[in-house]
């Protein structure tokens, strides 16, 4: 804008110089017309205003062109001060989006980055969680592995500790019953033998009875009375055996055990009867 307004003035300047030049010459011009009318001896000065006048153009002109040179000069000047500008804030522009761009790049880069270490920062997590989960697993399958080996032992040790019990239950229970066997064959044998002499003592028979012996079945009820008396085994001599047989219920009540389990076992005899033993 400066500019134009520069170029404005110095040609409304150079448009005064020319007029004022232009009338300068019709003055001369007329002031020679008139000299040459009144005295024809006044014609070397117009020649020289003319030719005064025509260097002063010329210098004019010449001025004139030195000034729109220079202020071509000026211009071009101007025009690459401008170009020189407009490149320097290209590169400037160019320079600041390639390091806007460099940032952004960066940027991206330190996102890619961050996203890379906070994807490998959950893989290792969940590595890290699965691994837990495994182990707390085995634990877990070991912990009821070995409950359940405990408890298995445990089980076979009851069963071996029942069998045990058992067997030995059953042994003490043999023994015991063994041992009560003894015990009633013992007392039955004494009970048979006092029946033995108790039947012996109502025996009546001649001398000449003397070594024989005869076996007999007695059937007996509690208290001892005799329900049935009879020999299985003869001694030979049917008179000894009858009278055996009625010394038999004679005796009676025969000695018998109170205790009715012991009874039970003898409710049913056979014995060997001698009257001499």
């Amino acid at each position: 804008m400066r500019l134009g307004r520069t170029r404005k003035s110095r040609a409304f300047l150079y448009a005064l110089a020319i007029h004022g030049v232009v009338l300068i010459v019709l003055l001369t011009r007329m002031e020679s017309k008139s000299e040459s009318m009144h005295s024809p001896t006044r014609q070397i000065p117009i020649i020289k205003a003319q030719v005064v006048d025509q260097q002063q153009i010329n210098k004019e002109k010449k001025r004139r062109a030195d000034e729109a040179e220079a202020e071509r000069a000026a211009a071009q000047e101007i025009r690459r001060n401008e170009a020189r500008k407009i490149a320097a804030a290209k590169q400037e522009k160019e320079r600041r989006e390639k390091a806007k761009l460099a940032e952004q790049q960066k940027k991206v880069e330190r996102e890619k980055a961050a996203a890379r270490k906070k994807k490998a920062a959950q893989e290792k997590r969940k590595r890290e969680e699965q691994a837990t989960a495994q182990r707390l697993e085995k634990q877990r399958v070991e912990r009821e592995r070995v409950a359940r080996d405990q408890q298995q032992a445990h089980e076979e040790a009851e069963k071996l500790a029942a069998a045990l019990r058992a067997e030995l239950e059953d042994e003490e229970l043999e023994f015991a019953a063994a041992a009560q066997q003894r015990a009633d064959e013992s007392e039955i044998s004494r009970y048979i033998q006092a029946i033995r002499s108790r039947v012996a003592s109502v025996f009546i028979y001649p001398d000449l009875a003397k070594g024989l012996n005869c076996t007999l079945y007695v059937r007996m009820i509690p208290g001892g009375e005799v329900v049935e008396a009879s020999v299985i085994q003869s001694s030979g001599n049917a008179a000894f055996d009858r009278q055996a047989e009625n010394a038999v219920r004679k005796a009676a009540p025969l000695p018998v055990p109170s205790d009715p389990r012991l009874f039970q076992r003898m409710r049913e005899i056979n014995f060997v009867f001698d009257p001499e033993h």
